[in-house]
């Protein structure tokens, strides 16, 4: 065995010569029939190799475009899950202000919040109403949850809202069981405080504060924030009480603006 092995390495190529040679013979001088059947065979076996690669490629061809065929329709699945989870959401939003009664003497206009803008906390809202629903400045805005802010500037279809977290804005407020009086008001865009309240005036955490009425812009009984702290210097005029607004400015979406029932 050893020898055949190596007289096939020592004489490969006349071995591949002489096999060359009689294949042409046979081509040569067998029948036609045999010849058809013999360059079926040769051209089978040179051709199968290609055949297979050929199928292969298009077997990945296929399963690449069933890929992203069900990459598709899954992508489309979810957005069809996403917008029906937000829908389910938003009527439960809806069917909450359903039985939300506004203050007394005031009817309710519900607008949807277009855009917020704000460093850290919203401080500006747009509305999706305006000049054409008869909006006006300085109309109070409230939620289910309580005060909100009130318009500063309208175009024909939208207004903008200027929120209780901008420093600038100011709500004459007091404490709803004691009575007594203070101004709620934004500290750097982060803490809501209850500001130029006495030393020794009555109020306590977990009190509810709620506007005042004084000023002519928001109306008297609007829930704004919970005291959450009290602190009382010895030789102080005022205390400094910290609140936590009963709205989360961070989530507003859908908004009421208050409209007296005798302006039109």
């Amino acid at each position: 065995m050893n020898w055949i092995s190596t007289q096939f390495a020592r004489h490969w190529r006349n071995i591949h010569y002489g096999a060359i040679i009689v294949l042409s013979l046979a081509i040569t001088f067998w029948p036609v029939q045999a010849n058809r059947v013999l360059g079926q065979v040769i051209i089978g076996g040179l051709y199968y190799p290609f055949f297979k690669i050929q199928t292969a490629i298009q077997v990945l061809t296929l399963r690449e475009a069933n890929v992203r065929e069900l990459r598709g329709s899954l992508a489309q699945a979810s957005l069809q899950i996403s917008l029906n989870e937000e829908a389910v959401r938003e009527n439960k939003r809806l069917r909450s202000a359903l039985g939300f009664e506004p203050p007394s003497g005031y009817r309710l206009m519900p607008a949807e919040v277009i855009s917020v803008s704000g460093y850290r906390l919203p401080i500006t809202a747009v509305i999706n109403r305006g000049a054409k629903d008869s909006v006006y400045v300085n109309q109070p805005i409230i939620n289910q949850q309580g005060l909100i802010g009130r318009v500063t500037d309208i175009t024909t279809d939208f207004a903008t809202v200027q929120l209780l977290t901008d420093p600038a804005n100011r709500v004459a407020a007091r404490v709803e069981s004691s009575r007594e009086m203070g101004i709620v008001r934004y500290v750097s865009g982060s803490t809501m405080i209850l500001d130029n309240f006495p030393v020794h005036g009555a109020v306590a955490v977990g009190d509810t504060i709620v506007s005042s009425g004084l000023g002519g812009v928001y109306p008297p009984g609007l829930r704004v924030g919970i005291v959450a702290s009290v602190q009382r210097g010895e030789h102080e005029p005022f205390a400094r009480v910290t609140l936590e607004p009963v709205a989360n400015f961070h989530s507003i979406e859908e908004l009421f603006l208050l409209r007296p029932d005798d302006r039109r």
